[in-house]
């Protein structure tokens, strides 16, 4: 009969590398950081000392660690009562959707990351039998196998989450916004955009991140149109989705301030963009313009200098208009219309 030579165990390090290394996310508090290094060295000291209960019972222990800090983070607060496996899926629950540019939402990946999950809360009851944490009238039998995979276990969730963490405290919407709104360089600006996942993200969010960059763009700052107005005129839905091509929309058409702000040489973008919208969100998107600058008033000059006159942008954009396909044409029209007639109801003496 053949015999099957057991797992060996090997110290902390193999050829200099840290067989217990965990990445730290960027913006995590250092108290929180702090419990999960603490965790880890005892599993580190387990292992080292060929403990093998402890190993299986200190594995656990950090999963469980990682689980409290993740849901600690994006939701506040988290009993110390909760069990394991209910903090192990709460945890996973607001991980698995982050978004980020090296994130892949592929459905095989993410079957893989859940199948960690399973494989973490068995930890539970491995540790219930055989590792520490419980009194016993007898030694529990706990064999190198189960000791090693206990701990490969551990480590595999743990780093995955870890890195996930790193991704939802980043904030990239609100970074990314902050980033168009304070002329940050183009290279930076495309990096968080890519980052920031437009298709992950919630309707609301990629409608107000659209916004954003509408606003920048009828501004004059040529970056934002170049990395949020121009590929999402030539893109496809998957990369730059509906509320976020409305929210360009409104953003290029009215100021933060509700003001009218959109020029005769941004009028070419407006109709580009319109017109890649389906029809039934084209309509929809031009009755709620036009119920927004209702009244509105328009700024005076582009960029401090340059005098704005209505009638000039409502020229613009109905020769523009004529390329836009004839099921919404009406509702564009009403929508120059009614631009016009706010622009005619100011006082513009000049523009006589």
């Amino acid at each position: 009969m053949t015999s099957v030579a057991p797992v060996a165990l090997t110290g902390s390090t193999v050829d200099g590398v840290d067989l217990f290394q965990l990445p730290r996310p960027e913006h995590l508090a250092q108290p929180a950081w702090e419990a999960i290094e603490l965790a880890r060295d005892r599993l580190r000291r387990a292992w080292d000392v060929h403990d093998l209960p402890e190993v299986v019972g200190k594995a656990k222990e950090l999963v469980e660690t990682v689980a409290k800090v993740t849901v600690e983070a994006t939701e506040g607060t988290v009993a110390d009562s909760l069990d394991f496996q209910p903090i192990v899926k709460a945890a996973q629950k607001a991980l698995k959707r982050q978004p980020g540019s090296d994130l892949s939402q592929d459905q095989d990946l993410r079957a893989m990351a859940q199948a960690a999950q399973t494989i973490a809360t068995s930890l539970a009851p491995i540790r219930n039998t055989y590792g520490t944490g419980h009194g016993r009238a007898r030694i529990p039998d706990v064999g190198e196998e189960m000791a090693t995979l206990s701990l490969e276990s551990a480590l595999m969730w743990c780093r995955w989450a870890l890195r996930r963490l790193g991704h939802l405290l980043a904030d990239y919407p609100n970074d990314l916004i902050a980033a168009v709104q304070t002329g940050t360089a183009r290279s930076v600006l495309r990096e968080k955009f890519e980052a920031a996942a437009l298709a992950q993200q919630p309707t609301e969010v990629q409608h107000r991140i659209g916004v954003a960059f509408g606003q920048q763009s009828a501004g004059g700052f040529g970056n934002a149109t170049e990395v949020g107005v121009e590929p999402a005129v030539e893109g496809g839905y998957e990369d730059y989705p509906i509320d976020y091509r409305r929210g360009l929309l409104e953003g290029m058409l009215l100021t933060a301030g509700g003001a009218v702000g959109l020029t005769d040489f941004y009028a070419p973008w407006f109709v580009s963009l319109l017109s890649s919208l389906p029809e039934p969100d084209a309509r929809s998107v031009l009755q709620r313009l036009r119920e927004d600058v209702v009244d509105a008033p328009w700024i005076d000059t582009w960029r401090g200098s340059t005098h704005v006159k209505p009638a000039d942008v409502v020229s613009a954009l109905r020769t523009e208009g004529k390329r836009l396909p004839s099921g919404y044409a009406d509702a564009f029209d009403g929508l120059c219309s009614e631009l016009l007639q706010t622009g005619e109801s100011e006082n513009r003496p000049d523009e006589d």
